[in-house]
């Protein structure tokens, strides 16, 4: 069962009994709370009501607005589309057209002024610009000019230009009459057209807005109303602008249709409804009518907190009366909440310490592992880790001394300190005198470790190990089984000066090594005998054929079967590796033997890029393949063998038909070029460290790269999969 589902479960069960034990209690928490949602259900229908009349009268508002500006903008956009074909039939008049120009301003108070645009030097003898134009003087008298002249050209203004580009009606953005009294107007303009249906001119009437400003100030439901008329390039019509205007602006800005509600929150924290749809017609306008929310829901609100008054004083009472029943289960609760807290804080540590552990099968072709940890408590101090890097399987097997909590705490610094070690060290001396130096710093608890660290060249088979106290590995060949000889080392922990040395052997196909912590050998049954070594290796000789994970089943059965359900005393760890080198039929072998003589490097180039070029690869890839073996092959000539020394280097290609093979071969000085940390190419050319951008190369384009140190030799193996 899940954790949570059984914690969530336990206090389910606890609060049931409480309750029924505490009837009164019940009937009166339950009172309150059946009050509570009915109040507050009372509430939201209350808030919903009054939306839904808020939103019905503004609508209606908004309404009556738009209808009394459309009626006025249709008097215009009828009368001035009637005039374009009064004006297209008479087209041979000029001087006619100023008489029109004063009739239209005439017969309709509303224009405050009037008049006929012509295409510049339509009619030859009046100008190049032609405007008659006609306009309200003091109350009822109208004067006619022609407002065209050279130096005011109105074929580049709004109400001429849209029209004849567009060729149909169009309401112009509100500009300042600067021939007046500075009176804020918008024209609406409609092209003429000649008998051959080519646009010559506009007919146009220019209305003020002032009026407009009337009919947004009528009468209003909510005091708090703001409205504002804007066009579609947000120039304001009507209104005054605010902070509230340009908040509300935004909103419309963002919405493609201008026609919708919003909940505005400004950034003081005050609320507004925006309501705002388009004028329609021929115009471009959108109206936007704001509220208060304050205006429409204080008194409901106020309400609701003079309601809430009584409520909290119960909740008060009926808490006070809670507290006083329970009060004597505190002891009782905090008693059982602190063992629950302990056991979850242990199961936690143990599902920490389990993830240290190797997650998954590991990714490897030439070697099959298993491991296995049972701590003797809740968490345990030993620790088995493994994992691939170059080529090479890096694996160790510790144990802390003592049991618990504070031994779980140094191997996981111990795990930690491994991994961190081996991140770019292969040298398993080098790597336990890290952990050892680190380790000691601080140990007041004088606990230590037991360790043992192998590093296995997964081509060669080549073992090197350093064991720190731990009881030696068993390695199992051909059906027999010998102990690994180990050197005698101080365990971690003790000495910070302790210098630990490094051993090696080599495996054959099939071996088998196994690694164990003292709990398999001291695990003891109820008669207090120890399973004991020989046991194990006996358990061993029959599972040469088995896998990993099959032998450790093995010894797990085993150890159960000795014991017999009596107590575990310490924690029980053990690892399994065999070696099953992978032997791949070559589908394709190039070699060249070359000197360390920087001039190689044309017969080098000539060779890789031949060999490669055999390859069905993308060019791209097979050039970077070229570069960057040949950064290896030029870091071998110029450092592997001492100046003035003469000295071969071999370079192989294998391709077995998934994966690409280059080796190369010096009897130079031994050098691990893998070893050296990765350089840090976000540091400027002054600070960054000489070296390192040859195996960064490499490591970016390889998906693995071995060095082994093998009969005086140095191997460097690059491998590429390309399928």
């Amino acid at each position: 069962m899940d954790k949570t589902a059984a914690t969530g479960n336990g206090w389910r069960k606890r609060f049931a009994r409480f309750m029924k034990a505490n009837t009164s209690l019940t009937i009166i928490i339950s009172a309150v709370l059946l009050m509570e949602l009915m109040t507050g259900f009372m509430f939201y229908s209350a808030q919903n009501f009054i939306q839904r009349t808020m939103e019905r009268m503004v609508g209606v508002e908004m309404n009556a607005i738009y209808l009394c500006i459309r009626n006025k903008l249709a008097n215009v956009e009828v009368t001035i589309d009637n005039m374009s074909w009064v004006v297209s039939e008479s087209l041979e008049e000029p001087k006619w057209m100023f008489d029109l120009s004063k009739r239209m301003l005439s017969n309709n108070p509303s224009f405050w002024g009037s008049g006929v645009a012509f295409v510049p030097n339509y009619y030859s003898r009046e100008g190049r610009f032609f405007e008659p134009y006609a306009v309200r003087r003091g109350g009822d008298t109208i004067m006619t000019l022609q407002v065209g002249r050279d130096g005011e050209d109105h074929t580049k203004k709004e109400y001429f230009r849209v029209p004849v580009e567009k060729g149909a009606s169009h309401w112009s953005e509100p500009y300042v009459n600067h021939t007046d009294d500075r009176t804020l107007i918008t024209t609406y303009s409609t092209p003429i057209r000649n008998s051959s249906n080519r646009i010559v001119g506009v007919v146009f009437a220019d209305i003020a807005t002032n009026w407009l400003e009337d009919v947004m100030n009528e009468e209003k439901v909510y005091k708090s109303t703001q409205r504002f008329l804007v066009t579609s390039n947000y120039n304001m019509l009507a209104g005054t602008v605010s902070p509230v205007f340009e908040e509300a602006l935004q909103i419309l800005k963002a919405d493609s249709d201008k026609n919708g509600y919003v909940l505005m929150t400004s950034k003081n924290g005050v609320k507004r409804h925006v309501f705002y749809t388009p004028v329609g017609g021929k115009t471009d306008w959108v109206l936007i009518n704001i509220v208060d929310d304050g205006e429409v829901f204080g008194r409901l609100r106020s309400m609701q907190m003079m309601m809430m008054l009584p409520l909290i004083i119960g909740l008060f009472f009926a808490w006070l009366i809670v507290w006083r029943s329970s009060n004597n289960l505190k002891h009782l609760r905090r008693v059982n909440a602190e063992k629950e807290r302990i056991d979850s804080e242990l199961q936690m540590a143990s599902q920490i310490q389990q993830s240290l552990l190797p997650q998954g099968e590991l990714d490897a072709e030439d070697v099959e592992l298993a491991g296995f940890l049972k701590p003797a408590r809740e968490v345990g101090g030993d620790i088995y880790d493994y994992f691939i890097r170059d080529g090479k399987l890096f694996f160790c097997i510790g144990d802390v001394s003592g049991k618990g909590a504070p031994s779980a705490i140094l191997m996981a610094v111990i795990h930690a300190l491994f991994r961190s070690a081996s991140a770019y060290e292969s040298n398993p001396a080098r790597i336990m005198q890290t952990i050892n130096e680190t380790s000691c710093r601080g140990n007041d608890t004088n606990m230590f470790v037991t360790m043992f660290i192998g590093v296995l060249d997964l081509p060669t088979g080549n073992l090197r190990y350093c064991d720190a106290g731990h009881d030696a590995p068993i390695i199992m060949e051909n059906g027999e089984y010998k102990m690994v000889d180990v050197a005698t080392h101080l365990p971690l922990g003790v000495f910070d000066d302790v210098q630990y040395g490094v051993q090696s052997l080599t495996l054959q196909p099939e071996s088998i090594i196994f690694l164990y912590t003292d709990g398999l050998t001291e695990a003891k049954n109820r008669a207090r005998r120890q399973f004991g070594l020989k046991r194990v290796q006996e358990a061993l000789r029959g599972s040469t054929e088995r896998n990993p994970y099959e032998i450790l089943e093995t010894i797990t059965e085993g150890v159960d079967d000795f014991v017999k359900g009596a107590e575990q005393s310490d924690d029980l760890t053990m690892l399994v590796i065999r070696y099953t080198p992978q032997q791949f039929m070559s589908s394709m072998t190039e070699t060249l033997t070359i000197k360390n003589d920087i001039h190689e490097i044309k017969r080098f180039s000539e060779f890789i890029k031949s060999a490669v070029g055999k390859l069905d690869i993308d060019a791209s890839l097979a050039k970077k393949l070229q570069l960057a073996v040949e950064e290896a092959v030029v870091n071998v000539i110029n450092y592997a063998y001492p100046a003035e020394t003469k000295g071969d280097i071999t370079i192989n290609m294998l391709f077995n038909g998934h994966a690409l093979h280059f080796q190369i071969i010096d009897e130079g000085v031994a050098f691990d070029p893998t070893a050296k940390q990765k350089t840090d190419t976000s540091l400027s050319v002054e600070d960054r460290q000489i070296g390192g951008l040859g195996i960064l190369l490499l490591r970016e384009l390889m998906d693995s790269i071995n060095y082994e140190r093998t009969d005086g030799k140095n191997v460097l193996t690059l491998i590429k999969n390309l399928k």
